[in-house]
């Protein structure tokens, strides 16, 4: 497995419902900034026949060896407990049919 981009949200209300000035918004993204942000990401909805944006600000960077290795550790976990649950399947199917 190679490394992948860890996505964080940080907590900032950006107030910025019924217009903004430029000066407010250079504040807010030095703020963002500041606090790790690497990214703002802006989606829009559509919710009860209103329309809305959502603004949140983001850190984004690549996962440490600890994460990739904690990562692999519950990858092979779960395939453990896949591989066990289709075993004891097979082993039911065979009593079932009489089978060796």
């Amino acid at each position: 497995m190679k490394k992948e981009v860890m996505k964080f949200k940080i907590p900032y209300s950006f107030d910025w419902t019924y217009g903004v000035s430029i000066n407010k918004i250079r504040e807010d993204l030095d703020a963002v900034e500041k606090l790790g942000a690497t990214h703002i990401d802006i989606e829009h909805g559509i919710d009860y026949d209103c329309s809305y944006i959502e603004i949140e600000s983001i850190s984004e960077r690549i996962e440490t060896n600890d994460e990739l290795q904690e990562r692999i550790n519950e990858f092979n976990k779960r395939q453990e407990m896949v591989k066990q649950r289709e075993l004891a399947q097979l082993e039911s199917i065979k009593a079932k049919y009489g089978l060796k």
